[in-house]
């Protein structure tokens, strides 16, 4: 799946192809949220089809929902908790997806896919997407903000469409990122720490600006072939990736409606 993350916030209305976003504020306190509570949404589309998406805890009591609706038209959701008593975890709500109007070719031309004939990769309105992807690896976690700026423009400049980057202390930056903070710690019931992904927010929308989409490759973001991670690039917490763990990755993979 590849990640997509373009900017938008919680409104009645947001055009196609960009993020929309509600933003909960929990009515209990959790010791460890992401092990104690899940936040899930269901999406309802014009035409009556539905899309279920995670939530993501994103420190303190604030928990978030992201999607990418890229159908014009009335859109429904509907947001549940699994702790039936945290009242402030529930929502439902109307939004208006109006057609497509952004800059860049993702806001345009939709979020990228295999095509029909599995031969090529297509944005969702069927434009057709050149894959050059770069490998920063470690570069968003460890950069400053200038940094990573400058190297986004260069690799547009050359016409790269694409950067591969991991978002966890994995292999080559296991001591977390520039200030030393890592992205949870623990072996079993582990402790996300909000504050790390929130730096990383930044890079991912100037990855965004740029135009280049983020494959990311480490499995705490993508969510992938967890039983190969595991046996072949160790050390990773065995209980990293039970479910309500993995939603945590759910900042920037926004799953798309079918």
């Amino acid at each position: 799946m590849l990640v997509l993350a373009a900017a938008g916030h919680a409104a009645d209305s947001v055009a196609a192809y960009t993020r929309f976003e509600q933003t909960l504020e929990s009515s209990v306190n959790y010791g460890n949220p992401v092990q104690e509570a899940s936040l899930t949404a269901k999406f309802t589309a014009p035409n009556g089809s539905t899309s279920t998406v995670p939530g993501f805890w994103d420190g303190a009591k604030t928990w978030r929902v992201r999607f990418l609706p890229t159908t014009p038209g009335a859109w429904k959701f509907d947001i549940t908790c699994s702790d039936a008593s945290n009242q402030g975890l529930k929502k439902s709500g109307n939004f208006t997806v109006t057609a497509a109007s952004g800059q860049s070719r993702f806001a345009a031309h939709g979020p990228i896919s295999v095509a029909p004939d599995g031969r090529y990769l297509v944005h969702s309105d069927g434009t057709p997407y050149f894959w050059l992807g770069d490998t920063a690896w470690n570069g968003p976690l460890l950069s400053s903000t200038s940094e990573w700026d400058l190297y986004v423009k260069e690799r547009a400049r050359q016409k790269f469409s694409a950067v591969q980057w991991v978002a966890t202390q994995f292999r080559a930056a296991p001591d977390g990122d520039a200030q030393k903070q890592l992205a949870y710690s623990g072996t079993e019931k582990i402790a996300i720490k909000p504050a790390f992904f929130q730096r990383l927010d930044e890079k991912v929308d100037a990855m965004n600006r740029a135009e280049l989409p983020q494959p990311q490759v480490n499995v705490v973001v993508e969510g992938f072939e967890v039983d190969f991670v595991w046996k072949e690039h160790g050390p990773v917490p065995p209980r990293l990736f039970k479910p309500r763990s993995k939603r945590r990755c759910t900042r920037w993979r926004l799953k798309l409606p079918p």
